[in-house]
């Protein structure tokens, strides 16, 4: 089991223009986050930026990287359209994220030439000027790649790292749970899964998986049925309780991003995942950043964490008008939260 923190976890971040982040820098980050803060604030942003990082060695893995961060945020997109350049603050032309050992860089050219001035809202007093972008230019340390939007940004082949992962606030469909199943399994980790399908819910008995027309479909063993049921047919919270455990080791070695934790997860579930979270992690070394809106589940985290986890509160700066960062130990958290403190998650 792993008692310090590894070499290859992030202990500190800068952030600038990414997404409503102007100018952000974190340090004290520990095995194990729990990011909170108000509605629209840049928690799910904030993973969004470290999992950019952490995920690209290269301006090619970057570039790629910056491809699946959008396909996974806009969707499906028709054949001849492309993904919208949605992560770079309000008219500023560059991202950098850094440690440091790591810079990472994403540049917009613009063509000026073909600048041209929107129409007017009603009751708006002058045109906004549109210039289009045409080339994005990637850059991690001094490795620096250049690409055409034209061709960036249309269907691309993705990459995935195996060892890092995004669990969004979204039920996670089939498919994709039974990829993080099979990860789990490719590391003989299913006893662990079983056991802790049991502390959540003792008439489970265990999870199985089956390959039917080319597809992995997952069922549950119940101790008061004598067939095995389809994952589907049980309730989200078995689902995402699941996808997170898997998840864990599925990151081995690597990174875990958890968007909204307590989706579909009952409140009296809390104490059982972050006891189940703070063990895994450690067994298998993986740095863990979790955001949530839920009172109840920050208590119980910090109720459950050791020195291994850390809190940190997104707000805006009152004086700057920044987004900024406030790492909180765990009996200032206490007193917050016992005695209606900034600190609410909500």
């Amino acid at each position: 089991m792993v008692t310090n923190m590894d070499n290859h976890f992030i202990k500190t971040i800068g952030i600038e223009n990414f997404k409503c982040f102007e100018k952000l820098s974190i340090t004290g980050i520990e095995s194990v986050n729990l990011i909170g803060g108000k509605n629209n604030i840049g928690k799910t942003a904030f993973l969004e930026a470290i999992e950019l990082f952490v995920s690209s060695n290269d301006a090619n893995t970057l570039a790629l990287n910056m491809y699946h961060m959008l396909t996974r945020r806009q969707g499906d997109i028709n054949k001849n359209e492309r993904y919208t350049v949605d992560f770079i603050k309000d008219k500023e032309k560059e991202v950098r994220i850094y440690t440091d050992t790591k810079i990472s860089e994403i540049k917009m050219h613009l063509n000026q030439q073909q600048s041209f001035f929107e129409e007017p809202e009603e009751g708006e007093a002058e045109r906004n000027e549109i210039i289009s972008i045409t080339h994005l230019s990637f850059l991690i340390n001094k490795d620096e790649k250049s690409f055409p939007v034209n061709k960036l940004l249309r269907r691309n082949m993705l990459m995935r790292v195996d060892n890092i992962n995004f669990i969004r606030s979204e039920k996670i469909g089939e498919q994709e749970l039974a990829n993080l199943y099979g990860a789990l399994v490719d590391l003989d980790r299913e006893d662990f899964l079983n056991q802790s399908l049991k502390i959540f819910d003792n008439n489970i008995h265990s999870l199985k998986q089956r390959a039917i027309n080319n597809k992995i479909i997952l069922k549950l063993k119940l101790k008061d049925r004598d067939l095995p049921v389809l994952l589907s047919s049980i309730g989200d919270g078995i689902n995402r309780y699941i996808a997170i455990l898997c998840a864990i080791w599925a990151s081995k070695d690597g990174f875990l991003f958890i968007d909204e934790i307590e989706n579909g997860i009952h409140y009296t579930n809390f104490k059982t995942l972050w006891t189940l979270i703070f063990q895994a992690s450690a067994a298998a070394n993986c740095q863990i950043f979790v955001t949530s809106h839920s009172k109840e589940c920050i208590e119980v985290f910090n109720q459950v964490q050791d020195h291994h986890g850390g809190y940190f509160e997104f707000y805006k700066n009152l004086k700057t008008d920044l987004i900024t960062a406030s790492k909180t130990d765990k009996e200032q958290l206490e007193y917050s939260l016992n005695h209606n403190g900034s600190i609410r998650g909500e």
